[in-house]
């Protein structure tokens, strides 16, 4: 199914990214290194898969998974994750499809991938960038971060960001299947997830691009998700560290 030389995959959800796809396709692709590219899509109604397809005539390294119905950003991740792991891949990149992260980190977060198990594409480290950004989302990124750090006791600035160097073991350490969060929550459950099995995380600093065609799919019910699933995690984290009852 796949070629055993190509050791690295970028896993992109789609949905209506059919204006971003190809551009994000070919900035990958020109980096000049050995990657892969599978492209999950929820059966965009603008066509995304059709795109990608044509593409493929001339990309034997891109690969599509074209699902049914809009199932969301969280279980296209793990298909994408699947995938990549029955393939054999050693390292695993997930980023966004609308050119808010940048092809041109990779091979750089690739090199710190060789000191940690996971690096961040993180916009609030030094040298991280949101400038495009309202400020009312700003605010709304950082102050959830924040929240997330401190209630989780995990020392990364970016939780909830969605540019990421996997290495295979961290993905094989986490329960996939488990992970029933559906939107930017599951950024959070990730990190989470590996810290807590033992990987060593690494921030990088990135520009965060607003993206310049299509339509963003935040929502509130994504951010109130996301909000909850933390609470949830920190709740589940008590319980595990709890005291036995003393039953004298």
């Amino acid at each position: 199914m796949m070629d055993k030389k190509i050791n690295t995959i970028v896993v992109i959800p789609t949905y209506n990214e059919v204006d971003n796809i190809e551009n994000i396709i070919e900035q990958i692709f020109s980096l000049g290194r050995d990657i892969a590219i599978v492209v999950v899509d929820d059966n965009s109604p603008d066509g995304t898969a059709g795109k990608i397809e044509k593409l493929q005539n001339c990309c034997p390294w891109l690969y599509l998974i074209k699902r049914k119905s809009k199932l969301g950003l969280s279980s296209a991740y793990v298909e994408g994750f699947k995938f990549a792991l029955r393939g054999g891949y050693d390292v695993v990149i997930q980023m966004d499809a609308d050119l808010s992260h940048s092809p041109k980190y990779i091979p750089k977060m690739l090199r710190l991938l060789n000191e940690c198990d996971l690096v961040v594409g993180s916009r609030y480290v030094r040298g991280g960038d949101i400038s495009e950004w309202s400020v009312n989302r700003a605010l709304l990124s950082k102050t959830a971060n924040i929240f997330a750090k401190l209630i989780l006791r995990i020392p990364v600035n970016d939780l909830t960001g969605g540019f990421k160097c996997i290495k295979r073991k961290v993905l094989e350490s986490i329960r996939l299947d488990k992970i029933k969060t559906k939107g930017y929550a599951f950024q959070i459950v990730m990190v989470y997830n590996a810290f807590k099995n033992g990987a060593k995380i690494a921030e990088y600093p990135i520009e965060f691009k607003k993206r310049k065609k299509g339509s963003s799919k935040l929502s509130l019910a994504i951010v109130v998700e996301a909000f909850f699933e933390i609470l949830k995690l920190a709740f589940h984290n008590i319980k595990i560290h709890a005291l036995p009852a003393n039953n004298n």
